[in-house]
């Protein structure tokens, strides 16, 4: 009798924004956020990056993110689920 295969373990990604301002040296960045949702590949998890960093943004406004020197960074931290 063959046994049975265990539960497969599903890869996912968690999303990772970084908040930075680049005025002094060395750059100050905010705590990380992780995103509330999980991610079946990398590319949704970059593309829901691009477009969450740039609402951040753009809710900061124009003068903010000039003043302050604003930038974002990201990463998708791969995951497994079962």
């Amino acid at each position: 009798m063959e046994a049975l295969p265990g539960p497969r373990k599903i890869m996912k990604f968690i999303l990772i924004i970084w908040v930075c301002s680049f005025i002094g040296s060395p750059v100050a960045c905010l705590r990380p956020m992780e995103y509330p949702k999980q991610f079946d590949s990398w590319y949704e998890c970059s593309r829901t990056a691009h477009s969450e960093t740039l609402l951040m943004m753009s809710k900061m406004g124009y003068k903010y993110v000039n003043d302050n020197k604003i930038a974002m960074s990201y990463t998708c931290k791969k995951v497994s689920s079962i």
